[in-house]
């Protein structure tokens, strides 16, 4: 069963989620724990609950909704694979995906159509993310690792061509990490893609479909409302 904590009399009943680092979408650093954090904490709040937040690698996240220690996970973009075991909310927001590389001793510009053109480069990953399948299926080499930091370093460094990340979260991650050296990175025209971001849940857990299905209700009463915008505002600058 996923983890539903009751609270002392009166108070809300408490629901466990768990996320990743990737600022500024979720980030424990961050006084908001991330905009997308924000979003959800606010609607479970709209269903008289409250959320306990608890941050760990992206697979254990995933991991964690199927062994019921917690509720949901976020934030999910869905895959086939994925399908077979978890279910998804409605979207939460949305996250465009390119391939950043490194100017530095490149002599040349990258340029593809189809993921088969990038075969003969090296591309960077993080063990867990959505991409691992679409990858595999186009043949493509790739190096992963547990963090985009290090996937960053391993780019700048040149022991990588090309990595995937989301474009907003790619330039954050850089001006914080070489903030001297910003100028030498640059992006491809044509993003990997544009994903929605959702929770999942236990597909085969019926009282955490019946809690997502609540969730979804809600979800679409705060999207109406000012305050969704607001907060997508303030943290992308959109």
């Amino acid at each position: 069963m996923f983890i539903l904590m009751p609270q002392v009399s009166l108070a809300a009943e408490k629901v466990v989620v768990t996320t990743g680092e990737w600022p500024p979408y979720t980030s424990d650093s961050m006084s908001n724990k991330g905009f997308v954090s924000e979003i959800v904490t606010k609607v479970v709040k709209l269903m008289n609950m409250d959320t306990e937040i608890k941050f760990y690698p992206w697979r254990r996240c995933y991991q964690y909704v199927l062994w019921g220690k917690a509720w949901a996970a976020y934030p999910y973009s869905f895959t086939e694979e994925r399908a077979k075991e978890v279910a998804f909310s409605d979207d939460v927001a949305f996250s465009t995906t390119k391939f950043f590389f490194c100017k530095s001793g490149q002599k040349k510009k990258f340029t593809y159509n189809e993921l088969n053109d990038l075969k003969n480069y090296i591309v960077g990953g993080v063990i867990g993310y959505y991409y691992e399948e679409i990858f595999k299926k186009a043949n493509l080499k790739i190096d992963y690792v547990a963090k985009e930091s290090m996937a960053l370093e391993k780019l700048f460094l040149g022991r990588i061509q090309l990595l995937p990340m989301n474009e907003m979260v790619g330039w954050e991650l850089i001006r914080k990490t070489f903030p001297e050296n910003v100028a030498m990175f640059g992006t491809l025209e044509k993003p990997l893609d544009r994903k929605s971001m959702q929770l999942i849940v236990d597909k085969k857990n019926d009282k955490s479909i019946k809690l997502m299905k609540k969730f979804n209700t809600q979800l679409t009463v705060f999207m109406k409302s000012n305050q969704y915008q607001q907060i997508i505002d303030k943290n992308t600058g959109q």
